[in-house]
């Protein structure tokens, strides 16, 4: 059904007038009309006699005003709530990431530009890497943060990157490992390890790390979860491969982190579709940088193993 013939249905009645309806929503008098006709045909109703010139409201089409009053009124009500509708779209902070990151760095980033002061609203979401890629394409979510690269090579994404961490091993409190400045990987081969499933990313970089060495690693535990996997290092389960975003979950005097030889390091990016982002967004990527910042003025250890980009 044609909207403006409702609206042209509902001016008519509020006028009195088909001139005066037609004038009103910017059409000519017969095309008001053809278009009055055109709804009185649609609903098999008539709506309106016609004398001299003049339109009087049938009894059905009292009935029919009576029954869709509120439709027609809401009609009016469109524009606006669209309105509203991309105002809080612009102004609203959708964010999606991994667990591990949104523990160990967006929290804090929210948590610091909520003490900023400002208001904001922001809703943060946990997917697989999948689906951030792809939910974050079709602009399901204004933004989110990944370490790279983009796996999803289909998507046509905008990727910029935020800052480097550098590859550690996580060792539980107190273990002979943490007496290094920096552990050479021949050194890990000796250990009980916690690892993540074979196809995620942090297998991925373990395999990696190992293949050098000649030598496979000796799992311990294998898991799902990079949350899980800290845990398990700081109940003293084995050691795993972190860096101070991912190792950041878990308390500080229950694990400890030291940079691997050779040196690797993560780079991880802020990814949104193209087309207008989020007023919020550059604001929270500053309270992002910020919040990198403080952990390395905070931590020598941190800095010398984070850096922006």
């Amino acid at each position: 059904m044609n909207i403006r013939s409702l609206r042209l249905f509902r001016q008519i009645i509020l006028s009195g007038s088909l001139a005066q309806a037609a004038s009103t929503l910017g059409m000519s008098p017969s095309a008001a009309s053809r278009l009055l006709s055109l709804l009185e045909a649609e609903v098999g109703l008539t709506l309106f006699l016609r004398e001299k010139r003049q339109l009087e409201l049938t009894a059905e089409g009292s009935l029919f005003y009576t029954q869709i009053a509120h439709v027609l009124s809401g009609l009016e009500e469109i524009p606006a709530i669209s309105r509203e509708i991309q105002q809080k779209s612009y102004e609203r902070l959708s964010l999606v990431t991994a667990a591990p990151i949104a523990l160990g760095l967006i929290s804090p980033a929210l948590g610091l530009m909520r003490r900023g002061g400002g208001k904001f609203d922001c809703t943060l979401n946990v997917e697989n890497r999948f689906d951030i890629e792809s939910k974050v394409a079709a602009r399901s979510y204004n933004l989110g943060v990944i370490s790279l690269p983009v796996e999803n090579a289909i998507v046509d994404l905008v990727i910029e990157p935020i800052l480097e961490a550098r590859l550690m091993a996580a060792l539980p409190a107190g273990h002979p490992l943490a007496d290094l400045d920096e552990v050479p990987v021949d050194r890990l081969v000796q250990e009980e390890l916690v690892v993540l499933r074979s196809g995620q990313r942090w297998r991925h970089r373990l395999d990696n790390l190992f293949t050098g060495t000649g030598r496979p690693p000796r799992i311990a535990v294998e898991t799902s979860s990079t949350v899980v996997a800290m845990r398990l290092v700081a109940d003293g389960v084995g050691v795993a491969i972190a860096d101070r975003i991912c190792g950041q979950p878990v308390t500080p005097a229950a694990m400890e982190l030291r940079p691997i030889l050779p040196a690797v390091w993560i780079r991880y990016a802020s990814i949104h579709g193209h087309g207008a982002r989020s007023a919020l967004a550059p604001r929270f990527l500053e309270a992002v940088a910020a919040t990198v910042e403080g952990m390395r003025a905070a931590d020598a250890g941190a800095a010398a193993t984070l850096r922006l980009l």
